[in-house]
């Protein structure tokens, strides 16, 4: 069978990891050493963004993590090695804008990106372009993120 660009459809396949839905972050790093590496985790202060800043920062990585809140953050990000705190809102692009200006203007190499902030099943609300706001957050934000931190 092949789709209208003339490219043969595939059934996708599973990629053995050896990982499933019981793995932990800690597992999955296993031995590696991140010494030297950089990262930036975005959600990196609640839920998983949270466990996956803590154990890339215990495998020697320095981690970032963007935050809206800030106060918020340093509670739960208190105690974790390695670990800086920058403001980003990934609903308004001039503030995504700054911090990859920042981060771009530090020299540093961006080793790790884990695009993990998100929110959802809030009321309707429209970022200043107009974007309803999950969208604007979850994937907008994220996109422009990653275009600016591309160089």
């Amino acid at each position: 069978m092949t789709s209208f660009t003339g490219i043969k459809d595939t059934a996708q396949q599973p990629i053995p990891s050896g990982f499933g839905p019981q793995s932990t972050a800690r597992e999955v790093i296993g031995r590696r050493d991140l010494t030297g590496k950089v990262a930036i985790v975005t959600g990196g202060y609640s839920g998983i963004g949270l466990e996956t800043s803590r154990v890339l920062a215990e495998a020697g990585a320095t981690v970032i993590v963007p935050v809206r809140t800030p106060e918020k953050a340093q509670q739960a990000l208190a105690g974790i090695p390695r670990l800086e705190m920058e403001t980003i809102d990934l609903m308004d692009p001039a503030s995504i804008d700054s911090f990859a200006e920042r981060f771009l203007a530090s020299g540093r190499a961006l080793d790790i990106l884990v695009n993990s902030a998100g929110i959802m099943a809030n009321p309707l609300t429209r970022e200043a372009r107009g974007y309803e706001s999950q969208f604007a957050t979850n994937h907008l934000g994220h996109f422009l993120l990653t275009a600016r931190l591309w160089p």
